[in-house]
């Protein structure tokens, strides 16, 4: 009896010992789970924070009224000076001077870009004020495409490769009149990967349009000469209009 007695405090003891020693296993193997998981945590939440406003693309808002101004100032002092219509043009160059300046503040995640369009439309002034005709009209069609691809950054009623080819249709007529062969060429190039772009959504519109733009693009490939290239360049910009009316 008194060997029983003196046996059960050792069993006990060492079943207390052995209890302590299952926590404190769990507890390391617990806070080691907590410091590894932090950085995972905290990489987690770094992958879901949203971008901040003034580095995500505004794909939901509507092009600022400057913007298409800007464009539109630049088609029309395209027209005025292949018109030789130096007048008006000055009197559209002044407004898309004073546009700019609105543009720079309602496009400001875009400072770059403005910079650039800023330039163009510096290039532009010169050679309006020396009426200079050729280089006004190449200067003026630059606007049109840098606006053309700043308004990418938002949400578009008609698809910017429509703006694109209208842009190329007036390419056609500044190097067909300059006589630049390699210009011509690789303006058919870039009329050719815009319009495969675009044509799927043409398509679902309507057919007909998609077959006749078909077509003038073929002409334009199919051109040899500055003439040949100086005919198809006023249906290219007679039918842009009709493609801009698809999505109106």
């Amino acid at each position: 009896m008194h060997r029983v007695l003196r046996r059960e405090p050792r069993d006990w003891w060492n079943t207390v010992t052995l209890a302590l020693l299952v926590v404190i296993v769990f507890l390391m193997i617990w806070m080691n789970a907590c410091s590894s998981g932090s950085p995972s945590a905290a990489e987690t939440n770094k992958a879901v924070t949203p971008p901040s406003a003034s580095t995500a693309v505004t794909t939901e808002l509507s092009v600022p009224t400057s913007l298409s101004n800007a464009g539109e100032y630049g088609e029309n002092i395209y027209d005025y000076a292949k018109a030789n219509d130096w007048k008006n043009a000055d009197v559209k160059l002044a407004a898309l001077r004073n546009v700019v300046k609105t543009v720079r503040a309602e496009v400001k995640i875009q400072s770059d870009s403005v910079d650039r369009l800023d330039a163009k439309v510096a290039a532009l002034d010169r050679n309006v004020t020396a009426k200079n005709r050729l280089a006004a009209m190449r200067e003026a069609n630059q606007v049109t495409l840098d606006v053309a691809n700043m308004t990418t950054a938002y949400k578009l009623s008609v698809p910017v490769e429509v703006t694109k080819l209208d842009y190329y249709g007036r390419e056609l007529e500044v190097w067909a009149q300059a006589q630049d062969a390699n210009k011509l060429q690789a303006t058919a190039r870039e009329m050719r990967q815009t319009w495969d772009s675009l044509r799927p959504s043409i398509a679902t519109h309507s057919a007909t349009e998609a077959k006749t733009f078909d077509a003038l693009i073929a002409r334009v490939e199919s051109a040899k000469t500055p003439a040949q290239y100086a005919r198809v360049a006023t249906p290219v910009l007679n039918e842009v209009d009709n493609l801009e009316k698809l999505f109106n």
